[in-house]
């Protein structure tokens, strides 16, 4: 997945139609398994099942998160770098304060 165009003052990621297919994909996926979890907890089914499909939710969150900050380091920020823009050091530390 390859960011085009990073727009901090606009708040927007220009993203080709793979890299949102893609992530599209993935949160569906999420989606998907957060519904079947609602049906889990709606089945009365034993919370230990239920735990263990939350914490596959979890990964597959965390997996989609990593894979959008490595983007978003490689592309947006190392572009905002180059133009001397530096409030994108602060940018990367308020990230990795969200993500710890």
């Amino acid at each position: 997945m390859e960011e085009q165009c990073c727009h901090r003052e606009e708040r927007k990621t220009v993203r080709s139609a793979e890299d949102k297919k893609t992530i599209v994909s993935r949160l569906n996926r999420i989606a998907g398994q957060v519904n079947g979890i609602k049906r889990m907890v709606e089945e009365d089914r034993y919370c230990d099942d239920i735990l263990v499909q939350l914490a596959a939710v979890g990964a597959s969150v965390k997996s989609l998160s990593a894979v959008i900050l490595q983007k978003h380091l490689h592309g947006c920020v190392v572009e905002q770098i180059r133009e001397g823009d530096e409030g994108a050091l602060d940018e990367i530390v308020d990230l990795f304060r969200k993500f710890s």
